[in-house]
């Protein structure tokens, strides 16, 4: 079943409670387009002290079943079909952040990447954004991830006219 990972693990390294006030569906939509926008942009992230002396770079899959689809654009097109049909309550994705260091001249240096799973467990008015860290070195911490992502999904809400989601509660299990 698109959108459900049948292997993702019981405890998980973070979780971010929002809440929204559009439909699930819309809110759904958004989270996928901003992964794949996420996708899509590398950055230089000079707020986040441990990143800040690397290029960061995104890459997600959606889950189906035992595997994950990168989001590329046809993935796109099938994900955003199957919510606008059906609402789905739960959405799992592979999140791999990858690092380059500047190395002498023009290139870049690879770094240890980092693989995250992530859940959006949707309820009426809120969802759940458990984080899971399977692999790497955490450059990145969690609070920091996920808030690259609900930034990048409230853009996309804002340019669809929609209202933002606002994070009721952040932290561990």
């Amino acid at each position: 079943m698109l959108g459900k990972f049948e292997n993702f693990p019981e405890t998980y390294h973070g979780l971010v409670r929002f809440r929204h006030q559009i439909s699930p569906r819309k809110l759904q939509e958004a989270l996928i387009k901003a992964l794949h926008d996420l996708s899509r942009e590398a950055a230089y992230l000079s707020t986040i002290h441990a990143v800040s002396d690397c290029r960061v770079e995104f890459d997600f899959g959606i889950a189906d079943g035992l595997i994950f689809n990168y989001l590329d654009c046809e993935m796109l097109s099938t994900a955003l079909g199957t919510v606008s049909k059906h609402e789905v309550p739960i959405l799992d994705f592979l999140g791999v952040v990858r690092y380059y260091k500047k190395g002498s001249g023009k290139k870049l240096r690879p770094l240890k990447f980092d693989y995250y799973l992530f859940r959006f467990l949707s309820y009426d008015e809120s969802v759940d954004f458990q984080i899971f860290h399977e692999r790497g070195t955490r450059r990145l911490p969690i609070e920091d991830l996920s808030s690259i992502i609900i930034r990048r999904v409230n853009k996309g809400l804002v340019e669809e006219g929609l209202p933002k989601i606002s994070v009721e509660q952040t932290g561990t299990p």
